[in-house]
């Protein structure tokens, strides 16, 4: 739901602001997730590199940095699923979040608008 989303909103950007946006999606289960099973799940997304990147690593990495980020997940004990927010943080030129979005429909209007007023930001200046 959320990588359709993602789609979505930025098959809505022209071509300008849809080379100047990359999308990465972080493992929830780092424990679990390999390169291979992310590689199935951008093939059945029919996502791909550079502007799609679907990222996993050491739980030791991943974890803290989902935390950090307030990605709230939790590992449902029967099923052994994890349960978690479906978010997008969407970050600005310069690393800093700029916008928390959720799922919906709403929420897509938003994350496209937010989307378009990163892409016409100025370049940070060095």
């Amino acid at each position: 739901m959320i990588l359709g989303q993602a789609k979505r909103a930025v098959a809505r950007l022209n071509e300008e602001e849809q080379a100047d946006v990359r999308l990465v999606a972080v493992s929830l289960d780092p424990e679990h997730d390999t390169q291979e099973s992310m590689a199935r799940l951008a093939s059945a997304q029919e996502v791909a590199a550079p502007f799609f990147n679907l990222c996993v690593g050491e739980p030791a990495t991943i974890n803290p940095i989902l935390d950090k980020m307030g990605v709230e997940r939790r590992r449902d004990p029967a099923t052994g699923i994890i349960e978690h927010t479906n978010l997008f943080l969407v970050i600005d030129r310069s690393g800093k979040i700029a916008y928390r979005l959720s799922l919906g429909s709403l929420q897509e209007e938003w994350l496209v608008e937010a989307l378009r007023l990163l892409c016409a930001e100025n370049e940070p200046k060095s």
